[in-house]
């Protein structure tokens, strides 16, 4: 656990073929497991579950909906052994349509900080294509007072690849910035970032 949160870099690689739903591996730059999670296909209401190994033995962080299928939900962010309130995440209704834009939330559900794609343009083209790993985005996280976390794709037609960049000594609960990363590649992937077919690669 501590490995993970003790990093300022690290990357999210996603399953290609996903049928029955997308699954996440977390790295640090060596390539080194950090963090697994697995998204259900087909399941009403949203529930994520980050590892620190792909068998499951060491749950870290829990995402979940308050809401059934709901593309502009609230979501909760806790540690998943304890239940402690971490924070929380909201997507921001019809700004996402044009591109993806959220809200952090504190545990008290105040506003801590936001998550931007960076670029209007490459956020409509993708929507108009839909194949997000043709068209690699930048993401903006940013808190008051703080540099911004740069969440960047990487170009790859087969796997979609993110690279997390936190500048050295910001002061930030990495468990938030994990689930961010988790929770947006999990929503963009129902968007159309991928084939759905069921497949590991």
């Amino acid at each position: 656990m501590a490995a993970l949160w003790s990093q300022d870099q690290f990357v999210i690689r996603e399953k290609f073929w996903k049928i029955f739903g997308n699954t996440f591996w977390i790295n640090d730059m060596q390539g080194n497991l950090l963090g697994y999670a697995k998204q259900k296909a087909f399941k009403l209401k949203e529930e994520i579950i980050i590892y620190a190994d792909e068998a499951k033995t060491q749950p870290l962080v829990a995402i979940k909906a308050r809401n059934i299928i709901d593309i502009w939900a609230t979501y909760d962010i806790s540690d998943a052994t304890t239940g402690q309130a971490i924070g929380g995440a909201k997507r921001k209704g019809l700004k996402s349509f044009f591109k993806d834009a959220w809200q952090i939330l504190d545990v008290n559900g105040n506003q801590l900080g936001t998550m931007k794609e960076r670029n209007m343009f490459l956020a409509l083209v993708r929507r108009i294509i839909n194949f997000g790993n043709l068209i690699p985005q930048t993401y903006d996280v940013q808190f008051e007072g703080l540099p911004n976390i740069i969440f960047k794709q990487r170009f790859n037609p087969f796997i979609r690849r993110t690279n997390v960049i936190i500048p050295p000594g910001t002061q930030v609960d990495r468990r938030l910035i994990v689930a961010m990363l988790v929770l947006n590649s999990a929503i963009e992937g129902r968007q159309g970032g991928g084939f759905d077919m069921g497949l590991d690669i």
